[in-house]
């Protein structure tokens, strides 16, 4: 197996269809009789052989048949699962695929492959191929999320498909693919992969344990006094940038850490959460007072000329490793041209994207990643995709689809949001992911296709209406509000108001087409999934009634809700429902300060 690709920028193809009519299909069911077996190397990694297992797996669930997983062809056709000795001598071209990217290519009337430019490119060629030939669709998670149409047989048109993601680095928090969770699962299915660390990391970096008393120097002076944390856990300060010997301390360190793990591919430079920056003295290159459009003071080139240093210095022992940065707060703008950034620094712009949906902060949100980009090739994007935070469905499918294509066409490879899902949301998490890998897809038939797998034909329209109205009120109705702030990089979503701008109407008509969907829906399973998803709107119409008809809070926060008895009892009943159970523990914390 070759090594995974270091991070670059390439060339992305979406897909490409060849077709032979005159040659014969492959037929791996016939009838519920399985007529090929799944065939991998003898040396193939784990990972590989819990894919065989998945494709096994589903083929029987969907067919009744059971694949044979093999290491060597039999009498039968041959599924090849990865590359092996045999599919080096086949004539595909996997050696310039991207590590995500797979091709799924019939070889000749008895060998079909499956390949990508590494295990993880291979894992999600056989999704891909149980969704396009099976139907499988992982709406949401667990079992009841996942639907599975019967199928009597299994052919395979004699094509060849070649894929690619639009987005090398999909991540949506606190997903964990490599996680054995109903969350972690299901973002793996919908080839979910984070390739880049970017996150705040500065606290881990200059560990006071290791530099609190050897190099007080490297830490803050905050008010005229020296800040030394009291361990790695602490965030609320930023290293001093310009402080003698720091770059080359923390490319030690970073040098010590890919020596230990020389598989990992990049390392994190991102800024602590906090805006306390070394006081003592002006920024470097800035003069006092020049702020930046969310109104920090910028620290861009004093943060990127210790950044383009430790870089380099890493570099020079380690070459294709590269480096998380965050474009947030203080640094939210690019540095100086003068500054600039190494070509191995992945920067991720933070901003709510949601807000594109004002035409005037889509524009400027453009130019600022047009700024950003001419520093660097390589810009990603951090979102504020909130599920938990909210206490109605938040979604806007076509703002979504609006901003991913435009980063697509705008040579934006990187992606990462602070999703914390609400599966009340329905095809939200769903839709994101789908994009992420092509968002050249048209967005009314993804939603259509989600829509009617999750509860039929006829109870489809409903969802689709149900969401139509939420999706007017966070792109239309909401920002029009005073509650939306516009000069955030997000919405105030520690500010409950927004609930006190539900129309009446909006509730009547939610409760009517959940209700109707639940009636229409055309089997059992389905009609639960429509019942999951009205346990939860009964949750939000709860907190927007008990909300609204309160005088006394306001200040946003969630005191009313918290002293509903009501509130709380309907909140507690989501306590052991695989779903919706993390939505309890974020609105007990961070809602109700509990």
């Amino acid at each position: 197996m070759k090594s995974i690709k270091p991070l670059s920028l390439m060339l992305f193809s979406l897909l490409v269809i060849v077709t032979n009519s005159r040659a014969s299909d492959i037929i791996i069911v016939d009838n519920g009789q399985a007529k090929a077996s799944i065939i991998l190397s003898e040396n193939s990694s784990k990972q590989l052989s819990q894919t065989a297992t998945v494709l096994q797996q589903y083929i029987r669930k969907s067919t009744g048949a059971l694949l044979e997983i093999r290491t060597a062809p039999g009498n039968n056709i041959s599924i090849h699962l990865g590359i092996s000795d045999y599919i080096k001598k086949s004539g595909i071209n996997y050696q310039t695929l991207d590590q995500d990217a797979f091709v799924l290519q019939k070889i000749d009337e008895s060998n079909f492959a499956i390949v990508g430019g590494s295990d993880w490119g291979t894992e999600f060629g056989v999704y891909f191929f149980l969704e396009r030939y099976l139907d499988i669709c992982w709406l949401m998670p667990t079992d009841l999320g996942t639907d599975i149409p019967s199928k009597k047989s299994l052919i395979v048109k004699d094509t060849k498909i070649l894929q690619t993601p639009c987005y090398i680095s999909r991540r949506l928090s606190p997903i964990n693919i490599n996680a054995n969770t109903p969350f972690g699962t299901w973002g793996r299915y919908n080839m979910l992969h984070d390739r880049i660390n970017f996150n705040h990391n500065l606290m881990n970096l200059f560990d006071p344990k290791f530099f609190g008393k050897s190099h007080p120097e490297f830490y803050p002076k905050i008010r005229g006094r020296r800040y030394i944390p009291l361990d790695s856990k602490d965030q609320k300060w930023q290293p001093d940038f310009n402080a003698p010997g720091i770059a080359d301390a923390a490319a030690s360190v970073i040098i010590n850490y890919f020596k230990t793990k020389p598989d990992v591919t990049s390392y994190s430079l991102g800024i602590n959460d906090s805006e306390n920056y070394n006081d003592s003295q002006q920024p470097l290159q800035r003069p006092s007072g020049i702020t930046n459009y969310l109104g920090f003071t910028s620290r861009s080139d004093d943060y990127f000329k210790w950044a383009n240093e430790v870089a380099k210095k890493v570099n020079a022992v380690y070459p294709d490793k590269f480096f998380g940065a965050l474009g947030y707060n203080d640094v939210a703008e690019p540095p100086s041209k003068e500054v600039g950034i190494d070509p191995h620094i992945v920067t991720f712009l933070t901003y709510e994207r949601l807000k594109w949906a004002a035409p005037d902060l889509k524009a400027n949100d453009q130019k600022l990643t047009k700024d950003w980009q001419a520093r660097s090739n390589l810009i990603g994007w951090y979102d504020y995709a909130y599920g938990y935070t909210y206490l109605v469905p938040r979604v806007w499918f076509s703002t979504m689809h609006d901003y991913l294509l435009w980063g697509s066409n705008n040579n934006i490879r990187y992606y990462y949001a602070e999703l914390y899902p609400n599966w009340g949301e329905g095809p939200k998490a769903w839709v994101l992911a789908k994009l992420l890998w092509n968002p050249n897809q048209d967005i009314d038939s993804l939603l259509n296709k989600w829509y009617t797998r999750t509860a039929g034909l006829k109870a489809a329209p409903k969802l689709k209406q149900f969401y139509a109205i939420w999706e007017k009120f966070w792109t239309q109705d909401i920002n029009n509000s005073l509650w939306n702030n516009k000069k955030s990089k997000y919405m105030p979503f520690n500010n409950l108001n927004y609930l006190r701008l539900v129309p009446q109407a909006y509730i009547t008509m939610s409760e009517k087409l959940l209700n109707e969907a639940i009636t229409l829906a055309d089997n059992s399973q389905r009609r639960e999934r429509v019942t999951e998803l009205k346990k939860m709107w009964d949750f939000y119409k709860l907190c927007i009634q008990t909300y609204q008809n309160s005088q006394l809070d306001r200040k946003g926060g969630g005191d009313v809700l918290q002293n509903s008895i009501e509130v709380t009892t309907t909140l507690n009943r989501f306590k052991d429902d695989p779903l919706f159970s993390p939505v309890v523990d974020w609105i007990k914390e961070k809602i109700f300060k509990k």
